[in-house]
């Protein structure tokens, strides 16, 4: 299993398996008032983000190991590329600032 990744404001939290799947969810009830949509959107976000730090670590772990390049494409874990997308779609740019810094009670 893999860290748990959490959104940018803290609110959602998910842990799953390298390959995405999640295993445990934690949700401030804060997120309970956003669309249905949106919440799966963030929930999937947060689970293609973690499947891809768990796949990237465990492709490192293997170029260390001596694997060749062919052993590990055919394994299909996620590359150095993806892993930077989803976490662009993720965190977004975290140089921006919030353009509030109140939140609701």
């Amino acid at each position: 299993m893999t860290q748990p990744v959490q959104s940018r404001s803290g609110t959602i939290s998910v842990r799953t398996t390298d390959r995405g799947l999640p295993v445990a969810l934690r949700l401030d009830p804060l997120e309970l008032k956003k669309p249905p949509d949106q919440l799966a959107r963030d929930i999937l976000a947060l689970c293609r983000l973690s499947a891809a730090r768990a796949q990237v670590r465990h492709r490192r772990d293997l170029v260390e190991k001596g694997f060749s390049a062919t052993v590990i494409h055919g394994l299909q874990l996620a590359t150095e590329e993806e892993l930077a997308r989803a976490e662009e779609e993720v965190h977004g740019d975290e140089d921006e600032l919030p353009t509030s810094w109140r939140r609701s009670v």
